[in-house]
This record gives structure tokens, C-alpha cells and sequence, in this order.
């Protein structure tokens, strides 16, 4: 027989095989399941890198060339770039002023503004309706196209001026177009790349992971006793290679086929991402689907290296005699017992000895701890689990107890059964959790800001004051006659810093029911909106009131701030709320490109829409590990029903006892899951404890761990039922044979 033949043969061998194990259908099932959303995650590694790729091609190609790095060419326009905000959201504002007719366009613009116009992208239209943004920023002159957006999502808009308001002394000359770098625009405040594959990893790769341990191993012991006789029949490695991977081939390659295809299709359908609401750009990932493709056939590989690496004929692993199953020697167990010990410290102890000074470091080693702690537990259970029976099995031999017994040489002879019972319910927990974490995230700043703005909303806002005092002048004539204005600057006074508040007396004895001059204000006033006041610009101990002008500061009041952003206007509204949108087309008329119309604490408001934007993502891939482990939970949960069933039937026949099932079923499936969901939360609140500190700002859920852990006892008490009324069932039928 040819060595071509003989290989055709031995893989028809393990296809027959594999279709006709006890397990094959359920087998079948997990194997496509697992490289599907193996061959998933990885591909969204290069989904996430084509979509960052053109972003930025898009972004550089619209980053303006500085005259000063270009001095030997002609300057075509001025540009700057301020900031506005939109439903929360912090967007940028792009100045220009074209300095000659026929000068290029910015990439996407159909057009020059004229002074006083802004041309939008159709994002910002869309969110931007209901506050007035098409007139806010000027005159609606037009959409920016889609070769001057990095994204199809991204709130953006150019304007010109009015002519009153250019100054050229703060606007850039440039010279084209194409400088490399950030300069405006959503790529200042999104994700680098590097966290957005990081949490790609640990929430989609690691699970899928996960799930393909179980698949591999589902089904083990008919697939050890076919290596075992392949060994004794004189088979070479290569040749039990080629049994398992026939067995193994259909169903790794349909799922690789699967998972690129869903990708393919999903990006070509436009359809939005899940709880995120956009679609993938289409054009970046299809230009790079061969790496897609490459993914696929990679995850179909370390399925094919899985299967036929992870089983238990060899030297490596011993027979255990007395209980007829193989098991692994207690120095592996060990040996996990010890990454376990060292992923808990990384993560507890690691970000503060590496990166105590470095937020992003400090999530990246934290979360390394988390994943090895994570991928070492359910190992570390088992070894638990396995010291436990044999205690279990040398207390039932005291008291001949025969469910004990059986159950006790069950976790004693079956580590890894075990190890693979728990890993998903562990992984769960563990991810579940670190979402929630993440989720909660906030700094001390953001949540000042956010109650700030819940104790006085609109009642007090703050716009940046130009030197400018005919500006000044002009703005405050624009306004409604019904609302207040006032003057707030900050300078130095040797080591001290001085804060004023100021205005004409008849405003102040009507808004804050003050001397016009003399009085402090502190953080305990009876008004709301001065204790915020103080609070944010008085350095949180007080500030002085005094009679003066608005336009300008006064000499006896303070001497020069210390920096533009230091002197303000404080804006107060009657009925206690105002029409930002309105104030801010005013002050933009009038003030400044960029005047800043925010409550106290409104910078920080904008931080914390900002990271609340990012949710979407987390709960996106929150929801792909909580799929992948769950299919990873019940499939092992049915092969362990079936495994269980088939072992203990002839147990119950010889006995004659039904309780012996629901005893053996509670000790083999019930306690491992129940210590799993202990052990598990227990270890995840330990996690969370670098989390919370103040640094990062994370919270515990206690309601959102309570259900997580009523929802693991749940599914323990469902397995143990299953298990032992499945095992009576298949004990009434069995026959001598069945096995």
C-alpha cells in the first residue's frame, strides 16, 4: 500500500470514527462552534487594525502642512482648531481662511465657507438637530464628504469666521495638506489601537480560547482508547495524527469557513454592530480580507493542534489503576496551583510596582494577571477538587458510604473533567466582572462635574473672556436684556492665589443678595450655584465680590491673570436654566472661534460623554465572551450529562438505589460548580481591588454580582438535576455491552 493510500485511509478512519463515537454529533457541534468563534475574534483583530489603517490615511490626509515647516512654499489659507459640544460630546471646530480664490479645498469640502459659513458632516446634522447646530456654528453651507471624515460617524465641521473675528496672529498659515500626525478631529479622543485589541483579546480571543479546550477535549476517553490500541497496533505518531485529523477536519474547516464568511457578509450588508450602532467600514476591511482569511485558517490550525495534542496517551500522563481513567500527575497540578498564585499577585500587586505612575501600563499588567489568574483557575479547582475526593473517598470507606465512595475515586481519577466542568463558569465570572469594572470607571473630577451639573444644571455658565474688550463690549450687548453677567478672574499675589468675582452692584445685590463689595463667598453658602463656583474656579476655599465693570478687569480688583483661560464671564439666566445653543452662536459671533460655553465643570462633563461612548464597545464584547463561555458551559454541561449517565448506569443497576444517583451527581457535578461560583467571585473581588483605587475609579456592583453568582448556583442546581435524572434514565435501559 502506497504511503499516499495509507494516508487517505487513516484519515477516512478517523472521519468514521468520529462520526460514530458516543459523542461525535455533540463533538461535531463544539469543534464548528469554537474555530467559528476563534476564527471571529482573531478576525476582529484585523477588522479593528484595517478600520484604525484607514481612519488614519483619511486623517493625515487632511492634517494641514504648517508654513513654518514648509517655509520655501505659499502659504493658501489660515487655520485653527477649537472645540465645541454636541449632546455632551466634544467635537472639533476647524477655522480656515482661505488666503487667495483659487487655494485647495481641505479634503471632502465641496467648497470655501464664506465668512460667517459652516459646512458639517452629516454625523453632527444628525445629532446636532434639536440644538439648533446648523445655525449654532454659522450659516449652513453644506456636508463635508466622506474623504474628509476618518470616520462615517464623526462629528466634525469647518467654518469661516466673520471677518471681525480673524485674527491673524492666532491663526496658523499653512501651505497643503498631508502632514503626518493628530491635529483635530474623534482621533484625539478615541482609543489607541493598542487598547482596542487589547480588549479585543482578553474579552473575544481569550473565551473563544476557552471554548476551544473544551471542544478539543469533549469526547476524550473514546479518543484516548483509539490512540491506546492505534499505539498497541504498532501506529507511528504521524499516523495518529492523521486519525484525529479526519476526525477533526469537517467540522474545524466549516467553522473557519463560518467565521470568515459572517464577517464578510456582515461588513458587506452595512449592518450596525451590535449595542454600538455603526457599521464596519466596509472598504478598509474588505481591502485586507485576505488577513481575515489568514485568520481563519489559523484558528482551523490550532484547532487541528489542539485535537491531536491534547490527549492523554503518552509518557506525559500515567494510568490510574484502581479507578480505570487517566489522569495528570499531581506535579502538573502543581505546577497550575503556581501560575494561579502568580496571576494574583500580578494582578494585585504588579500595577503598582510597574506602573504605578502610567494609567495605560497599569490596566495592561493588571489585566495580564487577570487573564493568566483566569486561565490557571479552573486547573487549580480541579486540583482542589481532586485533593477533595480523595479525603471524600477515605472518609466513605469509614463510613461505607457508597455515593461518596463512587463520587470520591470520580474526582479523585477525572482532574481535568473537572477542570473543564468549571473553566467556563470561572471565565465567565471573571470577564462578566471585569466588564462591570470597567464600566464603572470614573475619575474623582468627572463625578464633581456630573453632580455639579445635577444640583444646578444651566443655572450658572461660564464662557472664556477674550482681551478683547470691544469683544466683550459686543457680546454682552447680543444678550437678552433678563440675563446677568459678571466677571470672574484668578491672578497671584506672591504665594497666593487671588479670585474675584465682579460686576455692577445692582446685579449683584439682585442675583447673589450681596454687598455690592466687601463680601466672601465659600463652599457653605445657602445659594447652590456659588458653592459650585467656589468649588471649581475659587480653589475650593473662597472668593472675594466686588463691584466693577464686565468689559474688563478692574485695577483694585485683581491684578493680571495669569493666563487667558484664567478670567472668565459667568452667565447667569433667569428661571434658572439657559439656551446654550443660543449662547454659544452668540458668543461665537462675538467673542471668539472658540469660546467655551459650559457650566462650572463642563470640561470634565465632555470627559466622561466621551468614555460614556466607549460603553457600547465594552458591553459589545462583554457579550461575545459571555456567548462564547456559555456555549462552552453547555456544551460540556451535555457531554458531561451524557458522560456521567453512561459511567455511573451500571452503579445504580448493581445497587439497586435511585438516591445513588442523586448522591454521586451532587459530588461530581453540584460541588465543583458551586465551589467554582465561590471561588470564582471570591477570586474577582480580590481582582477588583486595584480597580478601585482612586487612580482608575472603579466601582463594585454588589446587585450585578449577586445576580451573576444566583445565576452560576442556578446552572450547578440545573446540571446536578439533569445529570441525575438523565443517569436513572439511561440506568433503567442499560444492558451488559453498552459500554
Amino acid at each position: 500500500m502506497s504511503s499516499r493510500h495509507l494516508a487517505l485511509q487513516l484519515l477516512r478512519i478517523g472521519a468514521t470514527s468520529g462520526r460514530s463515537s458516543r459523542f461525535g454529533a455533540l463533538r461535531f457541534t463544539a469543534l464548528l462552534c469554537a474555530v467559528a468563534a476563534l476564527t471571529l475574534a482573531t478576525g476582529s483583530l484585523v477588522c479593528a487594525w484595517s478600520a484604525y489603517e484607514g481612519r488614519g490615511l483619511r486623517s493625515e490626509a487632511r492634517n494641514p502642512q504648517m508654513a513654518m515647516a514648509h517655509p520655501a512654499e505659499q502659504p493658501i489659507a489660515l487655520w485653527s482648531a477649537g472645540f465645541d459640544v454636541v449632546q455632551g460630546y466634544q467635537y472639533s471646530v476647524v477655522s480656515v481662511v482661505p488666503l487667495h480664490p483659487d487655494a485647495p479645498l481641505p479634503p471632502g469640502l465641496p467648497r470655501w465657507p464664506g465668512p460667517g459659513e459652516a459646512i458639517l458632516s452629516p454625523a453632527l446634522v444628525s445629532a446636532g438637530a434639536d440644538e439648533g447646530i446648523t445655525t449654532r456654528l454659522g450659516r449652513d453651507a453644506g456636508r463635508i464628504g466622506d474623504s474628509g471624515l476618518s470616520a462615517p460617524t464623526e462629528y466634525l465641521a469647518y467654518v469661516r469666521p466673520p471677518d471681525k473675528l480673524v485674527d491673524r496672529n492666532r491663526m496658523i498659515p499653512i501651505t497643503g495638506y498631508g502632514a503626518s500626525g493628530t491635529f483635530f478631529g474623534d482621533d484625539l479622543s478615541i482609543e489607541p489601537l493598542s487598547q482596542f485589541l487589547f480588549a479585543i483579546t482578553v474579552l473575544m480571543v481569550f473565551p473563544a480560547g476557552v471554548l476551544l479546550f473544551v471542544a478539543a477535549r469533549m469526547g476524550g476517553e473514546d479518543r484516548d482508547r483509539r490512540t491506546v490500541l492505534l499505539g498497541a497496533l504498532g501506529a507511528t505518531r504521524s499516523a495518529r495524527f492523521l486519525v484525529n485529523l479526519g476526525e477533526c477536519a469537517r467540522p474545524v474547516l466549516i467553522g473557519a469557513v463560518a467565521g470568515a464568511g459572517l464577517i464578510a457578509l456582515w461588513t458587506a450588508s452595512g449592518a450596525a454592530i451590535p449595542f454600538v450602532g455603526t457599521p464596519l467600514p466596509a472598504a478598509d476591511i474588505m481591502a485586507d480580507f485576505e488577513l481575515i482569511a489568514a485568520c481563519a485558517m489559523a484558528s482551523a490550525a490550532a484547532a487541528v493542534i489542539c485535537v491531536t495534542v491534547l490527549h492523554r496517551a503518552g509518557r506525559r500522563w500515567r494510568r490510574d489503576a484502581s479507578a480505570g481513567a487517566l489522569s495528570t500527575p499531581r506535579r502538573t497540578q502543581r505546577w497550575w496551583s503556581v501560575g494561579l498564585a502568580a496571576g494574583v499577585l500580578l494582578a494585585t500587586r504588579g500595577p503598582d510596582l510597574f506602573a504605578a505612575h502610567n494609567p495605560f501600563l497599569y490596566i495592561v499588567v493588571y489585566l495580564a494577571g487577570v487573564v493568566l489568574t483566569l486561565a490557571t483557575l479552573p486547573s487549580a479547582l480541579a486540583a482542589l477538587t481532586s485533593a477533595a475526593g480523595r479525603a471524600l473517598t477515605r472518609a466513605a470507606r469509614r463510613s461505607g458510604g457508597t455515593g461518596a465512595l463512587v463520587a470520591g475515586r470520580w474526582l479523585t481519577a477525572r482532574p481535568g473533567v473537572t477542570a473543564r466542568l468549571t473553566a467556563g463558569t470561572v471565565v465567565a465570572i471573571g470577564l462578566l466582572g471585569q466588564v462591570q469594572l470597567h464600566t464603572s470607571r470614573i475619575s474623582e473630577p468627572v463625578a464633581a462635574a456630573q453632580a455639579t451639573a445635577a444640583r444646578i444644571g444651566t443655572s450658572v455658565l461660564t464662557v472664556a473672556a477674550p482681551a478683547d474688550e470691544t469683544r466683550v463690549t459686543a457680546f454682552l450687548q447680543a444678550l437678552p436684556a433678563d440675563i446677568r453677567t459678571f466677571r470672574l478672574t484668578q491672578s497671584h499675589e506672591d504665594t497666593a492665589v487671588r479670585t474675584v468675582l465682579q460686576g455692577p452692584c445692582n446685579q449683584i445685590e439682585n442675583v447673589f443678595r450681596r454687598p455690592c463689595s466687601g463680601s466672601v463667598l465659600g463652599t457653605t453658602d445657602p445659594d447652590p450655584r456659588i458653592r459650585e463656583l467656589v468649588a471649581w474656579y475659587g480653589l475650593g476655599s473662597a472668593m472675594e465680590l466686588r463691584q466693577g465693570p464686565v468689559e474688563k478687569v478692574s485695577t483694585d480688583a485683581a491684578a493680571a491673570p495669569t493666563s487667558p483661560g484664567s478670567s472668565v464671564l459667568v452667565i447667569v439666566p433667569p428661571g434658572g436654566s439657559a439656551d446654550v445653543s443660543a449662547l454659544t452662536r452668540t458668543a461665537r459671533q462675538h467673542l471668539s472661534l472658540s469660546p467655551a460655553v459650559q457650566p462650572p465643570g463642563g470640561e470634565w462633563l465632555s470627559a466622561a460623554t466621551s468614555r460614556g461612548s466607549r460603553l457600547p464597545w465594552v458591553t459589545f464584547f462583554g457579550c461575545c465572551a459571555l456567548v462564547f463561555t456559555g456555549l462552552a458551559i453547555g456544551l460540556n454541561s451535555v457531554a458531561e450529562f451524557s458522560r456521567f449517565s453512561r459511567s455511573i448506569a451500571p452503579v445504580g443497576i448493581l445497587t439497586g438505589r435511585n438516591r445513588l444517583f442523586l448522591s454521586v451527581a451532587a459530588w461530581t457535578l453540584l460541588v465543583p460548580l458551586v465551589l467554582a461560583a465561590v471561588v470564582g467571585m471570591l477570586v474577582h473581588l480580590w481582582l477588583a481591588t486595584p480597580l478601585t483605587s482612586p487612580l482608575i475609579g472603579a466601582q463594585v456592583s454588589w446587585s450585578a454580582m449577586g445576580l451573576l453568582f444566583a445565576l452560576t448556583v442556578a446552572l450547578a442546581l440545573a446540571t446536578w438535576t439533569g445529570g441525575s435524572w438523565t443517569a436513572r434514565r439511561m440506568a433503567a435501559r442499560w444492558r451488559p455491552g453498552m459500554e
